[in-house]
């Protein structure tokens, strides 16, 4: 049999994190970038609400050294010897891969600076313990899990762009749309911000009415949007 594409596998993840999310009541925006001119920015996909991650994807284990093919000798030393950037990258970036079972395929992620060949450890985590252990950062993290996984989304950002910045040794990448889906009354409404952050929780939110503020309490999680809801909302 064969081994299913990149995106087929990135697809089931993202179908297994929107599961948890129904089954625990969280709201998780989910950004995909794969294969589009954002990808070598963002990677192939940021998911989190209060604390993030970025995820790339692998088609097979035997792939998963190749990452390392996209950058130059240079670019890695740089990457390599900023200290907070490796530190960063330990946290919330994560590459994801899948292993033939008995019964089909299983999904793994390793972390992509060691995947990278920076540092002696190569720990292998399930994904659906990295599922649950990203719904459970929601709303109720401690600091002990702070400290285990995840970045919040403004220092993702400026992580993913710095990282970019030494792969193309210039340039952090274009502005980005992000965008997240949530339940309203018995449908669902779309957001999009400039910004992971203002996306997620904006720290600027404008005055509200209480009829708009009891319109906004069907959003589950944090609270979406930015200081131009209005010009963005779909």
């Amino acid at each position: 049999m064969g081994t299913p594409y990149e995106n087929q596998i990135l697809g089931a993840f993202v179908f297994a994190l929107g599961v948890e999310c129904g089954k625990t009541g969280r709201f998780m925006p989910a950004n995909l970038f794969q294969q589009t001119p954002l990808d070598g920015t963002f990677g192939d996909l940021v998911v989190g609400a209060d604390w993030c991650l970025a995820l790339e994807f692998k088609r097979e284990e035997g792939t998963v050294d190749s990452e390392k093919d996209k950058w130059s000798k240079e670019a890695l030393q740089a990457f390599e010897t900023d200290t907070l950037l490796v530190v960063a990258s330990r946290k919330a970036h994560l590459l994801c891969f899948s292993r033939p079972t008995a019964d089909g395929i299983g999904l793994f992620s390793v972390n992509y600076a060691s995947a990278l060949g920076l540092g002696t450890s190569k720990t292998e985590c399930e994904c659906h313990h990295l599922i649950k252990a990203l719904v459970h950062l929601v709303g109720d993290a401690t600091p002990e899990t702070q400290k285990k996984i995840g970045l919040p989304p403004d220092e993702l950002e400026v992580y993913l762009r710095k990282l970019a910045s030494y792969r193309k040794q210039g340039g952090g990448g274009r502005e980005a749309t992000w965008l997240a889906v949530a339940k309203s009354g018995d449908g669902f409404k779309i957001r999009t911000s400039s910004s992971l952050e203002q996306l997620a929780e904006p720290r600027h939110a404008r005055a509200r009415s209480p009829a708009q503020q009891q319109s906004r309490s069907v959003w589950r999680g944090p609270t979406l949007g930015s200081r131009d809801d209005d010009e963005h909302e779909r």
